[in-house]
């Protein structure tokens, strides 16, 4: 797939460069890759696990596509809450990728129902109000190294306001409905890289699209070393 660039999104709790291995292993295949931090979300962000809106999250898709707007070929990659913005990006065409790859979409989190159904009430009479990261060292991966690093990483926060908890609420809810929609080549699987450790296996294999289904039977993990890592259950 010559002139193909590749514009990644990051999980919800983590930042840019814990994907940096899916960077590279795109790379390999010379495609392009582009990397970008989400709003509330990274080193320059001032108030981490916080949006003003879904808009936010909308612009910064945008904004990131930008850099691959030109290629002959463009990709849209997101992992956990980077492939519920992609998804929902795509479905209400923000952005016209040619393909879209998404690992371990945030279609459905792990918070306990009574959280998710306080996140409403609550983003509207205490919008700042936090609840807890879900992530924890037992379903983040199966690998302890991996686990370690990410709890050690300066820039993973471990909660996030109401006011987006709520607004991941009313996304998730409205690509669940929609999902089916989705009208370009899709592939819904655990990580890129998981197909091959050195990165030297050749650009089929993530070009094997399938129609994505709505299962609802997704988490929220960071997919570094993600040929090590498994999904909690």
């Amino acid at each position: 797939m010559g002139n193909t660039e590749v514009l990644l999104l990051h999980g919800l709790f983590e930042h840019k460069g814990r994907h940096k291995i899916n960077a590279d292993w795109f790379d390999n295949l010379g495609m392009k890759s582009h990397l970008i931090d989400l709003p509330g979300h990274g080193a320059s962000s001032k108030k981490k696990g916080d949006i003003d809106s879904w808009e936010d999250n909308d612009n910064a898709v945008i904004n990131g596509f930008k850099n691959i707007q030109s290629a002959g070929k463009k990709i849209l990659f997101g992992h956990s809450y980077g492939g519920l913005i992609a998804t929902n990006a795509v479905l209400k065409e923000i952005v016209k990728p040619d393909y879209l790859i998404l690992t371990a979409p945030l279609f459905e989190d792990n918070y306990p129902k009574f959280i998710r159904n306080l996140s409403g009430p609550l983003a509207k009479i205490a919008p700042n109000l936090r609840s807890f990261s879900p992530v924890t060292k037992k379903n983040i991966s199966t690998d302890k190294s991996v686990g370690e690093d990410y709890f050690k990483d300066p820039l993973v926060f471990r909660s996030l306001t109401f006011r987006l908890g709520y607004a991941i609420t009313q996304v998730q809810d409205f690509v669940n409905e929609n999902v089916g929609n989705l009208n370009i080549p899709t592939n819904n699987s655990s990580s890129p890289s998981s197909s091959s450790s050195s990165g030297n296996n050749n650009n089929n294999n993530i070009m094997e699209f399938k129609p994505i289904k709505n299962n609802n039977n997704h988490n929220n993990t960071s997919s570094r070393n993600s040929s090590r890592t498994s999904s909690p259950k």
